[in-house]
């Protein structure tokens, strides 16, 4: 097509329709609004009449390796810490993502879920690897590092 440029299709295992869902489906319905103020709640509601449309973004994004200009931007609110009284201290505060469309996390996490089985079914990892790993937990690298060997 004239005047649209993309990438050559990724040779990866096609994107399923539960796939999509299981990451729209997790998180919580009420947290995080969008810049417009969505919820992931209203759309999981909207879900039947919903879900083809955003299947065929999530699985076009994966399968042409391209993610959605419109879904990557976000603001960082700052939120104060109840725990903390001084509200003059930076330490106070933390900042929280909002991002401008309700469905970029969820595609972020379906994108994430995809490359970290690619790597674990590969055996990319390194064995000490622990970090954003499913079944490493940092308890695991802590016996790891303190166990000793006769």
């Amino acid at each position: 097509m004239e005047g649209l440029a993309y990438r050559e299709e990724r040779h990866v295992e096609a994107v399923t329709d539960e796939e999509v869902r299981r990451a729209v489906w997790a998180g919580d319905d009420w947290k995080a609004p969008d810049s417009v103020g969505l919820q992931m709640g209203f759309v999981r509601r909207g879900w039947p009449v919903l879900a083809p449309v955003v299947c065929a973004i999530f699985k076009s994004s994966a399968n042409l390796g391209l993610y959605p200009t419109s879904l990557k931007a976000s603001n960082a609110i700052p939120t104060h810490k109840p725990a903390k009284k001084d509200k003059s201290s930076p330490k106070a505060w933390r900042p929280v993502e909002q991002h401008a469309a309700v469905l970029a996390k969820p595609l972020e996490r379906l994108m994430a879920d995809r490359v970290t089985f690619q790597v674990e079914s590969r055996g990319v990892f390194d064995r000490d690897q622990y970090g954003g790993r499913s079944s490493h937990s940092t308890l695991q690298a802590v016996k790891r590092c303190t166990r000793v060997q006769p």
